[in-house]
């Protein structure tokens, strides 16, 4: 039985991410949708997961893309299935641990105003340790359901939530 137990307990990696939709109001920023999911965190995540404990990886989750695939995660993603051009971006240093020494949060804005991106249909994200194309290794990616929309005038909020039981 204590097999059992230290097996279930190696599967408890894992995470939420929380997706807002800002927009002005008369009163100031008013969140139009919210959407909150548990995610998948991918095979080549636990091993750059590892690889950074031991030493041997260098780079960092600092990066998130969003797409428009609404198929599910499955363990061998690597990124998005489908990207919105212009959307793999560096999380702010304002990644942080949270009081629960178990858990980690990285979050990421999309702004508003002129040259923002707009985009209908978006339905996925990752959490990814490299600014390429078509990315580097994936940490995680999750499905936003249902999609949410982002016009110029929207700003988009990711935060993606890591925790170690």
């Amino acid at each position: 039985m204590k097999t059992r137990h230290v097996e279930d307990e190696l599967k408890h990696v894992g995470g939420k991410i929380i997706v807002e939709v800002i927009r002005d109001g008369k009163n100031g920023p008013e969140v139009i949708a919210r959407r909150e999911n548990h995610n998948l965190v991918v095979l080549t995540g636990k091993k750059q997961l590892l690889r950074l404990g031991s030493g041997l990886q260098a780079k960092f989750f600092d990066q998130m893309r969003i797409g428009t695939s609404p198929a599910a995660p499955t363990s061998g993603d690597t990124n998005v299935k489908s990207p919105i051009a212009g959307t793999l971006n560096t999380v702010p240093t304002a990644a942080r641990s949270l009081n629960d020494g178990r858990t980690h949060e990285w979050v990421i804005s999309y702004p508003s105003g002129g040259g923002s991106i707009s985009a209908n249909g978006i339905a996925e994200v990752c959490m990814l340790n490299e600014n390429t194309s078509p990315g580097g290794s994936a940490l995680m990616r999750a499905l936003i359901t249902p999609t949410v929309n982002k016009t110029t005038l929207d700003k988009l909020k990711i935060t993606y939530r890591l925790r170690v039981t």
